[in-house]
């Protein structure tokens, strides 16, 4: 769990359970106002706790940032060997497994992951979270790239740069969230079909 603070004579389920109700907290607070408006004691009565509790699981305010995803990509791994084992080694249904997960937990925190997604270069760009922010994104990246790789190996899908269609595909799932002015009329299952309908008609390929 990247941001937490060792607590002595607590013990990890205890931190796992503080840590999401401070998540949880975090993403209702963040429905209703900015990151900057938000306060830590706003998140931390949301959450049922006493403002300075917040800071023995987190040490600043930033790190509710970092919290954030850490959480939603916690998320998306618990799902990841459902996913794999639907797609029956199919890279292609595996991508389209991992996309569906990626925009269902956008859908469950959609302030909140807009939020995330406007303030995250603020974090990569101070080098207090670097670091942290890489090791946490990793399992997220890491999992489009794999089978992005294993799909072009396959003669499964047309890639020339996977850095570059990793990028593609997380913001082709982000827009639910960021666009979300022009997508007013739009329902999730109509984005999901138009998204994942550019990814098939680019970069697969029927196999023979």
């Amino acid at each position: 769990m990247a941001g937490a603070v060792k607590i002595p004579h607590q013990d990890e389920s205890l931190i796992k359970t503080r840590r999401r109700q401070i998540f949880l907290a975090a993403c209702r607070v963040l429905a209703r106002k900015s990151f900057h408006q938000a306060t830590v004691k706003e998140i931390a009565l949301e959450a049922g706790i006493a403002a300075g509790s917040v800071y023995l699981y987190l040490r600043s305010k930033d790190e509710i940032l970092l919290l954030l995803a850490d959480s939603m990509v916690g998320e998306l791994v618990e799902g990841l060997p459902e996913i794999r084992a639907d797609s029956a080694g199919d890279p292609r249904r595996e991508l389209l497994g991992i996309m569906r997960r990626v925009l269902d937990i956008i859908d469950r925190y959609r302030e909140a992951f807009a939020v995330l997604n406007h303030e995250v270069r603020y974090l990569a760009r101070r080098q207090r979270y670097k670091a942290s922010l890489q090791t946490i994104l990793e399992p997220y990246l890491s999992s489009l790239g794999s089978v992005l790789k294993r799909g072009r190996e396959m003669a499964l899908m047309q890639v020339e740069d996977v850095a570059s269609v990793v990028e593609a595909v997380h913001m082709l799932c982000s827009g639910w969230s960021t666009g979300t002015g022009l997508l007013e009329k739009t329902d999730k299952e109509t984005y999901w079909r138009e998204i994942s309908n550019i990814i098939q008609g680019r970069f697969f390929i029927d196999a023979a």
